[in-house]
């Protein structure tokens, strides 16, 4: 028998892919989808394909998905994006793997399709810890962004790539990055970080250099241009509200 394994989402207006992202874990024992206030037909899309739907107002990307976890009813969770859809061959690797019992939790790859395609094959794919047993994972309630799991045990990579398309567009890309960049600032001011001179002239060409060269998106022609200069830009507008943040508290100090 295959150990029951509960999908959770946290979501905000995600009609666009939903229909497609539930329909590909409709094999797993249930689909928690935790909604801050769809205006559009996210609900009524999650209640079609079948999974519980919980309202929560948003409390933050950490806190939302803390809260979607312990929704879920059994102790193996997949948490998932709205606009991110698992091929079966992922799906069936992902419960194999749980079946198993050899890791608390599993790292799963993602291919971002970036303005109509994905990305060369050779080029660098992100990964993440979305599956896990609840008992062994929290979410870091400190953090504003990026709040990847924390897991006390082993850790399995799944094969293959989870379809991503959130970075179809360049508006809805440089937004996400925008608001991410102010996320991440106001995170390590709170954390008393200080801002760096040498950082802020430096961190934009070294990132470039990161992702066109390094991580090989100059394989993905001017697409890989655009994408490595955006993520370089991501991360200069990390540092540079971080500066601001300093600058605004010494001004308000005086």
């Amino acid at each position: 028998m295959n150990t029951p394994i509960s999908v959770f989402l946290v979501t905000c207006n995600e009609e666009q892919a939903l229909a497609e992202v539930l329909s590909s874990v409709a094999m797993f024992d249930e689909i928690v989808v935790v909604d801050s206030g769809s205006t559009d037909a996210t609900v009524d899309i999650a209640k079609a394909h079948g999974a519980r739907v919980v309202h929560q107002e948003w409390l933050g990307f950490a806190k939302q998905k803390q809260f979607a976890m312990q929704a879920c009813q059994n102790e193996w969770c997949f948490n998932l994006d709205g606009d991110e859809v698992v091929p079966e061959h992922v799906a069936r690797a992902i419960q194999q793997q749980v079946n198993s019992g050899e890791a608390a939790g599993l790292r799963v790859f993602f291919e971002d399709l970036f303005l109509g395609a994905p990305m060369h094959p050779a080029a660098h794919k992100r990964s993440i810890v979305r599956v896990f047993q609840k008992s062994k994972t929290h979410y870091p309630m400190e953090r504003l962004v990026h709040e990847n799991v924390r897991i006390e045990g082993k850790v399995a990579r799944v094969p293959g790539c989870i379809i991503h398309y959130g970075y179809n567009d360049l508006a809805t890309y440089m937004t996400k990055q925008n608001r991410y960049s102010s996320l991440g600032a106001k995170e390590k001011f709170a954390r008393g970080k200080a801002w760096s001179p040498v950082k802020l002239v430096l961190v934009l060409p070294l990132m470039f250099i990161k992702e066109y060269f390094l991580r090989k998106h100059f394989l993905s022609g001017f697409r890989g241009l655009i994408h490595a200069s955006i993520d370089a830009m991501y991360a200069f507008l990390k540092e540079a509200k971080l500066y601001e943040l300093h600058r605004q508290h010494k001004t308000q100090s005086k």
